[in-house]
């Protein structure tokens, strides 16, 4: 389960920096959400599940998260913390995979 919460941030210490806040949209940008206390080590695939859930979205559609700045892809498998920092906004995106030419 992915770790998101109103209270991170408050109060002092290093458990502050192991938290990011991000802003949340989904592709349509009909949806927005605040994620807030959202563990830094965890998996980016699973954030994007999370929020889709949250988000209320289809649960049969595999979910990525896009950088809002940059456009890049977030990678699955790595830690979110490694990929964006607190106060990005992120896109919220169906994946699709284009079939290969044979």
């Amino acid at each position: 389960m992915v770790k998101m919460n109103d209270d991170a941030g408050k109060g002092s210490g290093s458990s502050a920096a192991a938290v990011l806040d991000l802003d949340v949209i989904d592709v349509t940008a009909s949806r927005e959400v605040q994620a807030r206390g959202v563990e830094h080590t965890t998996p980016a695939g699973s954030v994007a599940r999370a929020l889709a859930a949250r988000m209320a979205l289809p649960n049969d559609v595999p979910w990525a998260l896009r950088h809002d700045r940059t456009g890049v892809i977030l990678d699955e498998e790595s830690p979110i913390g490694e990929q964006v920092e607190t106060g990005s906004r992120v896109v919220l995106t169906p994946k699709s995979h284009l079939g290969g030419l044979r």
